[in-house]
């Protein structure tokens, strides 16, 4: 799939019916209803998945009862947008189950980000369609979105540009549609039909509490994979180590891995986009053209 063919599905706007879906780990009830509360003050009408109250082991309902759910709102033309009530753990084991056809005869927008890096990339790949990695209901929306998180998220649903500050920029101007995700989920695809095209990418990562060893031995999967392979620069989002672990030694020891990775691919390695698990977490819309600026700023085109 070539940036050119990825096109920007239903746009949303206030007033729109969206759906509330549930693909990995159990729901909090009273995260829901705040994250509910959130979704309505955008002026959007949520319509819930049948399996938002269910828990089998440590998922949302077992597999059948989290991809019939998810069918159900796919299937609903009435829908601009789903939205994904929390991450987890539980999309891969479900990717082989979706009916990928019935989401192509109802192209929207889905938006959702952890756990559902791989099904998000998917959207990318096999639909043709920008995919938003953003909040989701039960986490972020349940905490209350920023201004910033509004007008980013806001732009993403209706196909506007944006633009994101950065710690740097590259030493001369980087072009290539926007991907990424999760890192931990990005490498545990590698190896599987799943695994995404990066080719020609602008890279984003970010994940949680991941120790340094695992953060370099995650990117040596991807590296070994050949998932890296004309990539055209790689932007790091939000990133944290295990609690307890000294996090001035970990910033000191990232810092030097991110040098070692851009010298050892020979492309940019920047920081400090404000995406993913961390507050602020701004919407991304995955597959768009994107621009690295030498000032320190990445510019996602317009759809």
């Amino acid at each position: 799939m070539t940036a050119s063919t990825v096109r920007q599905p239903l746009r949303v706007a206030a007033g729109d019916r969206v759906g509330v879906a549930a693909l990995s780990g159990p729901v909090d009830a009273q995260q829901l209803q705040r994250g509910l509360a959130e979704l309505e003050s955008f002026g959007l009408r949520p319509v819930l998945a049948e399996n938002l109250d269910q828990r089998h082991r440590l998922f949302a309902g077992d597999e059948a009862a989290r991809t019939d759910a998810f069918h159900a709102l796919a299937g609903d033309p009435s829908l601009s947008a789903i939205f994904f009530a929390r991450g987890g753990h539980g999309v891969l084991p479900i990717l082989p189950r979706i009916d990928w056809q019935l989401l192509e005869e109802s192209p929207r927008l889905y938006c959702g980000f952890s756990d559902l890096t791989p099904f998000l990339l998917q959207v990318v790949e096999r639909l043709g369609l920008v995919a938003l990695h953003g909040p989701m209901v039960a986490s972020g929306f349940a905490r209350g979105l920023s201004e910033e998180e509004r007008a980013a998220l806001w732009a993403g649903l209706e196909g506007k540009g944006f633009d994101y500050g950065l710690t740097a920029g590259p030493e001369e101007e980087v072009e290539g549609r926007l991907m990424g995700g999760c890192l931990s989920l990005l490498a545990a695809s590698a190896g599987t039909p799943f695994a995404p095209d990066l080719h020609g990418s602008i890279l984003f990562l970010e994940d949680v509490q991941e120790p340094l060893y695992r953060l370099d031995r995650m990117l040596h999967q991807l590296h070994l994979a050949t998932l890296l392979e004309g990539v055209r620069a790689i932007v790091l989002g939000a990133l944290s180590p295990p609690t307890g672990e000294d996090i001035d030694a970990w910033t000191v020891g990232w810092r030097e891995l991110r040098e070692d990775w851009a010298e050892r691919l020979g492309i940019p390695v920047l920081s400090g986009l404000a995406a993913g698990h961390g507050v602020p977490n701004l919407a991304l819309p995955l597959g768009r053209r994107a621009r690295l600026h030498p000032q320190g700023h990445l510019e996602v085109e317009a759809a």
